[in-house]
């Protein structure tokens, strides 16, 4: 059961942007929210980062408890959200160093995604 984020293939974006930024971000990177089971925006839901709701929101609308899910974030606060929903976290250097996501709580950290796939895929 621990692969289960990536046997099932669910795919989710959580953030606190607003829906149109987050859409306009998505269309940026050519990825339609579409492509995602799920999306979840900050007017979706009350309590903002650090508070777990996003990605409580999003691991129930994936159909999905949050220990199986995987939250990748960049942010200090994203991270302690992550990890407050009960999620595992891999903290993305490009905003906060790894001495600092892994303060607040990451299991991982990386550069990018591309130095992470093995070290995630082993939890």
């Amino acid at each position: 059961m621990r692969y289960e984020f990536w046997d099932s293939s669910a795919l989710a974006v959580a953030s606190s942007a607003d829906r149109v930024k987050v859409e306009g971000n998505l269309r940026a990177l050519g990825l339609p929210s579409g492509t995602f089971d799920a999306v979840v925006v900050g007017e979706d839901i009350v309590r903002k980062k650090p508070a777990p709701d996003i990605f409580l929101m999003a691991s129930r609308r994936l159909g999905l408890e949050p220990g199986v899910c995987l939250v990748i974030e960049d942010a200090v606060s994203g991270v302690a959200a992550a990890k407050a929903a009960g999620a595992r976290c891999l903290g993305i250097t490009t905003s906060f160093s790894a001495d600092r996501l892994t303060a607040a709580g990451a299991d991982w950290t990386a550069a990018d995604l591309a130095t992470a796939t093995e070290v995630v895929l082993d939890w």
